[in-house]
């Protein structure tokens, strides 16, 4: 991706209202600087808003169409990997209720015309759409570029980057958040709601999940071959595009 503008995407958790605008912004802005891109959407993709199918199928053909982009696994995304190839017998069954009724995937499930109630995990393997649970299988853990880190939540303080655990990679909050560690490249992520709902950049770190399933803001970030950065993000109480928006430095 050296020499390229990258467009990173927050947790998107069924907002495809709010991504296919988004994407629509991103491939006007690339045309009309007339430069080559690619777009690195940073997980969770599913559960929790209403259009986690719809949100897939964008995420599917941007990785089709756009030429070196990538989706990065977030813990949402893996929960259906974890129960079918990770879980076993009554584990499976725990873990699916787990997802359906505590974390979102009640929503997901809906979005692909499944009653909730009566799925099993036998109807997650054989029903689910397999080009779906492809994409997730081939995800990416993380994605680095020359001076940035993309990945879903964060890293691990004084671990390298080839020996981050995929949990942390996932699911980490503390203490990667608050840490003063510098990793040698500013760390860009998702997962972790940013309290001012602004795009937060601090000094070892830029978090851009803005919590859309609930705020309506779905953001993004530019990053450009010089490493400089700017912000995008959705508005859906004006449904329209702000380009440019000013971050929270915290």
């Amino acid at each position: 991706m050296t020499g390229e503008h990258v467009f990173a995407i927050g947790d998107v958790h069924g907002r495809a209202d709010l991504l296919g605008p988004l994407l629509a912004t991103i491939e006007d802005r690339a045309a009309d600087m007339n430069v080559e891109f690619s777009i690195v959407f940073l997980g969770d993709i599913i559960d929790h808003g209403p259009r986690s199918r719809e949100a897939m199928e964008m995420v599917e053909e941007t990785l089709a169409r756009t030429p070196g982009s990538k989706l990065v696994l977030g813990n949402h995304d893996w929960f259906p990997l974890r129960i079918l190839h990770e879980l076993t017998g009554d584990d499976q069954d725990v873990a699916l209720d787990y997802w359906i009724r505590e974390i979102g995937g009640w929503a997901t499930l809906v979005s692909y015309d499944f009653d909730p109630e009566s799925f099993s995990v036998l109807d997650l393997e054989r029903h689910f759409p397999t080009s779906h649970l492809d994409m997730l299988r081939s995800a990416s853990s993380y994605v680095e570029l020359t001076e940035h880190i993309l990945v879903h939540a964060g890293l691990a303080p004084n671990v390298s980057l080839a020996k981050q655990t995929r949990r942390d990679l996932m699911w980490i909050r503390e203490p990667f958040l608050s840490t003063p560690f510098e990793f040698g490249k500013v760390v860009v992520h998702g997962h972790s709601v940013t309290p001012s709902l602004r795009c937060e950049v601090a000094r070892h770190r830029i978090g851009i999940d803005t919590g859309a399933y609930k705020t309506g803001h779905l953001s993004a970030i530019h990053i450009q071959p010089d490493g400089s950065v700017q912000f995008l993000q959705t508005n859906a109480m004006l449904t329209c595009i702000v380009e440019n928006v000013d971050p929270a430095y915290i």
